[in-house]
C-alpha cells in the first residue's frame, strides 16, 4: 500500500481573528462511513458545499477512520474567505486507476481562494499502479490532488 502524507497551509490577510466563530461541517454528519469501502464522495461534497456557502469561517472535518472517495471536485468560489479542510483520518482512492484517469484528478480544489488543507493521510492505492508499471504496460496517471485557479496567500 502506498500512503501519501499531504498538508498545505495558506494564510490570508482576510482570515478573521481566532475569536471568530468557526462553523464545523463533519463529513460523518452527512453520511460518510469510516470503513474504507463505502463510497463517501457525496457526503464529502455535501459538507464542502455547506462550508463553502457559509459566510462565516468554516471547517470541513474528516474524523478518524478510512473514507473511500471516488473522483471529487471541491468547487468555489466560496462565500467565506477562510475555509479549512481538516483531515484526522485517511482518504482512500479507488484501486482501479482507469476510473481516475478518465478525469485526470482524484481530488481537485477549483476556484477556492485561501483554502487550508491540513493533517491526515491520503492512501493513493498505489499497488495496482506499480504492478502496471512493473509489467511495462501503458499505465494511467495515479491518484492526483490538484489545486486549479486557487490563490494561496502567504
Amino acid at each position: 500500500m502506498l500512503t501519501i502524507y499531504f498538508a498545505a497551509a495558506a494564510l490570508s490577510p482576510s482570515i478573521p481573528a481566532a475569536s471568530a466563530a468557526v462553523k464545523k461541517y463533519s463529513v460523518s454528519s452527512y453520511g460518510a462511513k469510516p470503513d474504507g469501502k463505502t463510497d463517501s464522495t457525496n457526503a464529502f461534497l455535501t459538507a464542502w458545499n455547506k462550508a463553502c456557502s457559509s459566510p462565516s469561517p468554516s471547517t470541513v472535518h474528516v474524523p478518524a477512520g478510512r473514507f473511500y472517495l471516488k473522483n471529487v471536485a471541491f468547487q468555489g468560489p466560496c462565500k467565506t474567505k477562510s475555509i479549512m479542510f481538516r483531515i484526522d483520518g485517511t482518504l482512500v482512492a479507488p484501486s482501479d486507476y482507469s476510473v481516475i484517469a478518465k478525469v485526470g484528478n482524484w481530488i481537485l480544489f477549483r476556484h477556492v481562494n485561501g483554502v487550508i488543507v491540513s493533517g491526515g493521510t491520503l492512501d493513493g492505492q498505489g499497488a495496482s499502479l506499480w504492478s502496471c508499471k512493473a509489467a511495462g504496460k501503458s499505465c494511467p496517471t495515479g491518484a492526483r490532488v490538484s489545486f486549479l485557479l486557487c490563490l494561496l496567500y502567504y
